[in-house]
């Protein structure tokens, strides 16, 4: 599924790396704090829902991009548009849930513009349906695209950043794996997985020169698999409580630019509320229950239920 692509990213910018999260990490970290050129930023699942958002931010900042998704005819616009607009970008659609399509993927992305300098994990997604209702083969599947994929990748493309001493991966992970999100099963533990995995990742890594991030999304309002769902209700995402997709790309880009370990994209008390549903995990489930998140849900799964007939 992978497509040829003959552009070769050459632009390049002093970007610098800073190291400023709430913990201080200069001091421990071992990794020389100078400016870094920003290079060549291989996106996943950037044919649609956020990831033209993390594109588009990217490509502000100066990154030439390798986009991938299962859409070539989207990837291709995408990449259309942001040629137009100035910046250096190939569209290689591939399958991330397919080993195949993952390693190739990897290796046309090394061999078109020579190097992958961040890697964002974006493509992910959920069937949210019934545990019971759902066939392994299903899970498994979830499981492929929304950890296993990010972490194949991630193994493939760690030892050129390695060799060249820089790197950054974003791992786009989401509230719900620590909420106890009605449905979400899968998905879940899945998305937990990725954050577990970034934090290790990070702290490995780091003193040879490759960092890594997590962004944790809660409900964002105008793309992505929360909007899909308030659509096939029929309904419209609130302003309050829920982030614009635009706040996605700004958040994987203040990841690179200032290190750091994770950024929550919530409004408001949502930094507060996801630290405290890490401390009290019974919070996630009585949050669900008090704002209508498990009847909301349940009308979802009703729905699809009917829409399989």
């Amino acid at each position: 599924m992978i497509a040829a692509a003959n552009n070769r990213c050459n632009k390049s910018l002093e970007l610098p790396i800073i190291w400023s999260q709430e913990r201080d990490e200069r001091s421990s970290s071992g990794v020389e704090e100078v400016a870094k050129t920003a290079g060549v930023a291989l996106v996943t699942g950037a044919s649609r829902g956020i990831g033209p958002f993390i594109a588009r931010s990217l490509a502000e900042a100066g990154y030439s991009l390798v986009l991938t998704g299962r859409s070539a005819s989207e990837l291709e616009a995408l990449a259309d548009d942001l040629k137009a607009k100035g910046t250096t970008a190939v569209a290689l659609p591939a399958d991330l849930t397919v080993t195949e399509d993952v390693e190739t993927l990897a290796r046309t992305a090394e061999r078109e513009v020579s190097r992958v300098d961040v890697l964002v994990n974006n493509a992910g997604g959920d069937p949210q349906r019934e545990f019971d209702d759902m066939t392994w083969a299903e899970n498994d599947a979830i499981f492929q695209l929304n950890v296993i994929a990010p972490m194949r990748l991630t193994h493939l493309l760690l030892p050129g950043m390695l060799e060249r001493r820089r790197g950054h991966i974003v791992n786009i992970s989401s509230i719900a794996g620590r909420v106890g999100f009605p449905y979400t099963e899968a998905y879940a533990a899945a998305k937990d997985g990725l954050m577990g995995f970034t934090r290790v990742l990070r702290n490995d890594y780091r003193s040879r020169g490759v960092s890594a991030s997590v962004v944790v999304l809660g409900a964002i309002r105008d793309a992505g698999q929360g909007q899909r769902i308030a659509d096939q209700l029929g309904m419209k995402m609130p302003a309050m409580g829920t982030s614009p997709a635009k706040a996605v790309g700004k958040a994987v880009v203040a990841a690179i630019e200032k290190d750091r370990a994770e950024i929550v994209v919530m409004p408001g008390p949502g930094r507060l509320i996801k630290a405290l549903m890490d401390l009290l995990p019974s919070m996630g489930p009585a949050m669900n229950q008090a704002t209508g998140a498990n009847a909301t849900m349940r009308s979802v799964i009703e729905f699809r239920r009917r829409s399989r007939g």
